[in-house]
């Protein structure tokens, strides 16, 4: 089954045929999700009226602003580099920061904080944590909603049974492939119209090919999963020995496909392709529910966009 694993230039490790969800059961989920999103909200709030998280010991304060636990063992962390440090090594980082502290705030007093290059700096390095935070909570969103999108053995059962022809089918692919040069596949496409045979037109890509090497356009045998969603409707379409038009994909890419052949293969079963399929359908739920939730926040959010 090794040949299952093989993945070849341009090809994706599942294929992502786009099929809509039950628009209701979507909403009905989006909505419920909504309400948990709010509920977490309203709590994080009282969280933070009530003192939230334990906070880290605090070992001084100055004026009211705390210095703690974390931020000497963070200073230690940043001049010890793994070494061991003196016993007393606390103590004086501890000064340290009481020092900076009494700098900062006097340095506010004066309005320095004011200047513009300090101000510059101090937008960027601000800029660059929302960003962070936006990256770091983009994903725990993502996969909070991937949590609540379930796939039940029946929805995952009733998508092989209506596929399972090509579930079963093996394909032997041969392909020309570009890269944003649409002319260069228009010329192929040319050729192979003009009766040109598609090993030919293939093998211009690779004029110093050494003899008795397996072609670089030959995919061999791929199965369901292996195959690009942009590939399968004209793989469907073809028989043996017939060449696609050209087929365009994300990030400007372009092919012509020949399928060399095609088999069934008896021994793909759900039991197999199970895993596979709940991750399809997991991610097609996700996305949905994504795409149901942000339409719901749009709605309710004011947006504008100044000239």
């Amino acid at each position: 089954m090794k040949e299952r694993e093989t993945f070849c230039e341009g090809i994706v490790s599942y294929s992502q045929e786009k099929k809509t969800l039950k628009k209701p059961i979507v909403l009905v989920i989006a909505v419920f999700l909504m309400a948990s999103l709010s509920a977490c909200a309203e709590k994080r709030e009282a969280s933070r009226e009530t003192g939230g998280d334990v906070p880290s010991k605090i070992l001084a304060t100055v004026n009211g602003a705390p210095i703690t636990e974390e931020d000497v063992n963070r200073s230690l962390k940043r001049v010890a580099h793994g070494e061991k440090v003196a016993p007393d090594a606390t103590k004086n980082i501890l000064e340290a920061l009481v020092r900076n502290e009494l700098v900062y705030q006097q340095s506010i007093e004066l309005g320095l904080d004011k200047n513009p290059e300090y101000r510059r700096k101090l937008y960027e390095a601000e800029a660059k944590l929302r960003d962070y935070k936006k990256q770091e909570l983009s994903a725990l969103y993502r996969e909070y909603v991937k949590n609540k999108a379930v796939v039940t053995d029946s929805e995952a059962k009733e998508y092989f049974e209506k596929n399972l022809k090509r579930f079963q089918t093996k394909v032997h692919i041969g392909q020309i492939s570009y890269k944003g040069q649409e002319a260069r596949i228009a010329e192929d496409h040319k050729e192979l119209k003009s009766g040109k045979s598609f090993e030919k037109v293939a093998a211009k890509r690779f004029p110093d090919l050494p003899k008795g090497m397996k072609a670089p356009w030959d995919l061999g045998f791929l199965y369901w999963f292996q195959i690009p969603e942009s590939w399968q409707d004209s793989i469907d379409r073809l028989k043996p020995g017939q060449t696609s038009e050209i087929i365009r994909g994300p990030n400007e890419r372009f092919w012509l496909i020949k399928l060399v052949d095609a088999s069934v293969d008896p021994k793909i079963t759900f039991a197999t392709e199970k895993e596979r399929i709940v991750e399809i359908l997991r991610k097609r739920k996700t996305d949905e529910l994504s795409e149901t939730m942000l339409s719901q926040m749009r709605k309710k959010s004011d947006i504008t966009f100044p000239k």
